[in-house]
């Protein structure tokens, strides 16, 4: 969620990024670590009932890492495709509980909004996984099993 920065009227999620490629590249502990305490973060600085992000992204955190181990690990389309399916399920968890607690949105279920934001993540995704596979490289961490 970057409320100040918008690209064509969609906000793009850097903390999902964040998430699924750290759950990706150094395990579930290191994402569900940095989805706790970066959704929390981020939860402070946007309009969100507190605590929603963080749940949202512990749920796309847990399900990138279940999914890994069903699919296997596929080094360069796994992390992408889990950007965007886990944008579209962050980006649903939050509208659902903001309509719990919050006046109720006017209009239809925003898909459009929801699929162009999806689009913008895996982008933003795809542009930053070579340079953080080659920083990892570097630091001599290898690529580890999200379980």
């Amino acid at each position: 969620m970057a409320p100040v920065l918008a690209i064509a009227d969609v906000h793009p999620n850097l903390i999902l990024v964040a998430v699924v490629l750290a759950t990706v590249l150094r395990g579930f502990g290191t994402g569900v670590a940095l989805a706790f305490l970066g959704g929390l973060t981020a939860n402070l600085l946007i309009r969100d009932p507190l605590g929603s992000l963080p749940l949202a992204l512990l749920v796309v955190a847990a399900g990138v890492a279940g999914a890994e181990r069903l699919f296997g690990r596929l080094s360069w389309g796994y992390p992408l495709v889990s950007v965007f399916i886990g944008s579209v399920i962050v980006d649903t968890i939050s509208l659902g509980i903001l309509r719990m607690v919050d006046v109720p949105l006017a209009g239809a279920f925003p898909t459009q909004r929801l699929i162009a934001a999806a689009l913008l993540n895996t982008v933003i995704a795809a542009i930053a996984l070579l340079p953080t596979r080659i920083l990892l490289a570097r630091a001599g961490a290898a690529d580890r099993p999200a379980w």
